[in-house]
């Protein structure tokens, strides 16, 4: 199997296709049911109605996943404007609407322009986000007040897909009864469609609520879809019924995906067997810096290290470089 270890243990990534109403954890649950894996881990939350990409990590993969803080991330996602709710997107309760009649494609067009570059967000207070080690849904189910906090966040690009009428909100109201307990007048609804191109811990739900603010009425998420992860992207994924139906017939290789998918080509250097064994003792190594490129030479700069077997084996950090010699210090280790 891809990813095995000399114990015998697999290790990778599986691509899942996360699919509506489980959470990430809730998914996990369920992968160490059908795989008898106990050490599985993702990397980052999806909310519980979106879908699409959920990269698990399977063992020592799982020690992988701080480096995906800056992968690129993209979204499709359809927003809705008239009204707002408690977690920013339609499966929560209603809190204020606002008219849409004056709010134009044109208008939408010129809004979204603002939110692409580098700026502060404001999480959701329905979201892992900490404080003070605690995350702010916890703080908000205890009904108590969410800090107001800021992250900084990238935006690469907001490709405009389409804009239309949303459904009545009679329509709406009677397929999604959490909105609203008893009977609402809402204006009409505006839905739009774009695809997020985005880095570091971007919520489209706060577009979603910026957004309507910015175009003075109010927004929340329809639905959204999680296209890609860095590597893993949504047309190589797998259903938990897949992963299921390799697992009952001894193909779950065809599922894994090795840990050096993640290795970019330009920071990955080969070490030999002996190399491999020394970083595994904390030792450091030395290579010959020629072989390298320019930007994988700078001192403190991180490595991926791949053995014999072309998997990843460590996380190395170039050191002070002496002529051509370029020590590499551990430090992860994934042997």
């Amino acid at each position: 199997m891809s990813g095995e270890n000399p114990g015998g243990k697999p290790s990778g990534f599986i691509n899942i296709n996360k699919p509506p109403g489980l959470t990430s954890f809730q998914v996990i649950r369920r992968l160490r049911r059908i795989l008898g894996i106990r050490k599985l881990g993702h990397s980052g939350v999806l909310d519980k109605p979106a879908t699409g990409v959920l990269p698990i990590g399977v063992n020592r993969a799982t020690k992988l996943f701080s480096y995906f803080a800056e992968f690129r991330k993209v979204y499709l996602t359809t927003l809705l404007l008239g009204f707002s709710t408690v977690t920013d997107d339609i499966t929560s309760e209603i809190i204020s609407a606002g008219e849409t009649d004056g709010v134009s494609e044109k208008e939408v067009r010129l809004a979204l322009k603002q939110f692409v570059g580098e700026f502060s967000q404001r999480p959701p207070k329905y979201s892992t986000t900490k404080v003070g080690g605690k995350e702010f849904y916890r703080i908000a189910l205890a009904g108590e007040e969410v800090p107001h906090k800021l992250k900084r966040v990238t935006v690469e690009d907001i490709e405009f897909i389409s804009y239309a009428d949303g459904p009545s909100a009679e329509e709406l109201l009677e397929s999604r009864p959490e909105l609203s307990e008893e009977p609402v007048k809402l204006p009409s609804l505006k839905l739009f469609t774009i695809r997020i191109s985005c880095r570091g811990g971007f919520y489209v739900r706060s577009l979603a609520r910026d957004l309507g603010e910015l175009l003075k009425t109010q927004g929340c998420v329809f639905s959204l879809v999680r296209e890609q992860v860095g590597p893993f992207r949504v047309e190589d994924t797998h259903t938990l019924e897949e992963v299921e139906e390799f697992a009952a017939e001894d193909r779950m290789q065809e599922t894994l995906r090795p840990m050096r998918i993640i290795a970019e080509p330009e920071l990955t250097v080969s070490l030999d067997a002996p190399s491999v064994t020394r970083l595994a003792r904390g030792m450091p190594v030395v290579v010959k810096a020629h072989f390298l490129g320019e930007k994988a030479r700078r001192r403190g700069m991180r490595l991926f290290a791949t053995g014999p077997d072309g998997e990843l084996a460590a996380i190395v950090e170039a050191g002070e470089p002496v002529g051509d010699n370029l020590p590499l210090h551990p430090r992860k280790l994934l042997m």
